[in-house]
């Protein structure tokens, strides 16, 4: 039982990567009443453009085992040690370091998922190098990240599917078509990146 994530690391322990927020959650912080099979529809969508945004799977907190080569550019050389830039943040926790098949237990993480590995003599630039660490939100500090997923859905569930305009008793309105896009759950507005800053992946070396 695992599974490679979109962001290039496996879930080892994971069938499937819960999403963030349940329609139940939904109902309670929105006070709407929509059908689940639409609110579950936009909720994946929002989920979906959160994780790619921030470049990894952010909550709940899980296992993970990112598995390379030393020329990857995400791996850099200082001196005698290896710094890697593990493709997470928020990483609680490493649990092994492997390269070339020889286990490393001398090590430093920190939670920004920059990790550097003491006392490594350059191993050639094919050699496998695999991390196994635990990162992602306890249940206890998603709380915003459950706002904005609210967010977005509701702006989706503004406008029902499909439609453009409506009318009604001689009234006709016709959607912006901007409006419209900015209403997806997927569309990720300024402000709402902002508040994605703090959990997005470290750039490469």
């Amino acid at each position: 039982m695992s599974i490679l994530t979109n962001w290039g690391y496996t879930l080892p322990d994971a069938d499937a990567i819960p999403e963030m927020m349940t329609a139940a959650e939904y109902r309670t912080l929105s006070g709407r009443s929509d059908p689940d099979e639409r609110v579950n529809a936009e909720i994946a969508a929002a989920d979906a453009a959160i994780r790619n945004f921030v470049g990894w799977h952010l909550a709940p907190a899980m296992t993970c085992r990112f598995e390379t080569i030393a020329s990857d550019r995400r791996i850099v050389f200082a001196g005698s040690d290896m710094l890697i830039q593990l493709p997470a943040r928020l990483v609680s926790a490493v649990s092994s370091v492997t390269i070339q098949e020889a286990a490393h237990d001398d090590y430093f993480i920190d939670p920004t998922g920059l990790l550097r590995v003491f006392g490594v003599c350059y191993p050639g630039r094919a050699a496998l190098v695999t991390v196994e660490y635990t990162a992602g939100l306890s249940s206890d500090m998603v709380a915003p990240i459950k706002e904005l997923i609210a967010h977005r859905v509701t702006h989706a569930l503004a406008v029902p599917a499909g439609i453009t305009s409506e009318a009604s008793g001689g009234v006709s309105v016709t959607y912006n078509a901007n409006w419209i896009n900015n209403s997806r759950a997927t569309a990720l507005a300024g402000d709402n990146k902002e508040l994605l800053v703090p959990y997005r992946v470290m750039g490469v070396f």
